[in-house]
């Protein structure tokens, strides 16, 4: 009986190591908290300023210039909502292609309404610029109306959508990933 006892007292110690977890080293979960934040903000960003758009019928652009400043931030991307032009009016942020008549050159604005014309048309102006832009701009020209900005997230989508930026993505990504295999995944009991 003394055997037996003794058995059952292993036992229960055995049974207690095994069912205490692991305690997870300290460095690990600083690290997969970490990780966890990066992934939802780049989520998050990535939803705002391309999955959100093209719900709409929308689409995102990077802010360029600094016409737009203080509204539109250079390195911002700006989400443009498709729109009636009809409903359009004064004070609303207008996306449209411009169409230089000296050079023939098309761009891509995005300015404010300052005036609606018959027809419709619209007189427009960047909020840092002193003058209305010189033409009116045609109803078949608007692309949309600002819907929100993002800021400061334009100029870093633009860098990591070029071949370079995707090789530095992707090295962050390996470097991540080895840091996660290098740091112990329980602290050593003592």
């Amino acid at each position: 009986m003394g055997s037996h006892a003794r058995t059952a007292d292993a036992d229960q110690e055995t049974a207690r190591h095994a069912a205490a977890p692991p305690r997870v080293h300290p460095f690990r979960r600083v690290l997969n908290l970490v990780l966890g934040l990066v992934v939802l903000v780049v989520v998050a960003l990535a939803a705002a300023v391309a999955l959100v758009p093209a719900v709409v019928g929308g689409h995102s652009l990077t802010v360029l210039s600094g016409s737009m400043e203080p509204t539109l931030h250079v390195g911002s991307v700006a989400v443009i909502k498709p729109v009636d032009t009809a409903q359009v009016k004064p004070g609303d942020v207008l996306n449209f292609t411009d169409r230089d008549a000296a050079t023939g050159q098309a761009l891509v604005v995005t300015h404010r309404v300052v005036e609606v014309l018959p027809g419709p048309a619209f007189v427009t102006k960047g909020d840092a610029n002193r003058t209305n832009d010189p033409v009116p701009v045609a109803a078949q020209d608007v692309h949309g109306v600002l819907w929100y900005d993002v800021p400061y997230v334009g100029g870093l989508r633009d860098r990591l959508v070029s071949p370079a930026g995707l090789a530095i993505a992707g090295g962050i990504v390996l470097l991540a990933i080895a840091l996660a295999l290098l740091v112990p995944k329980h602290a050593k009991e003592q």
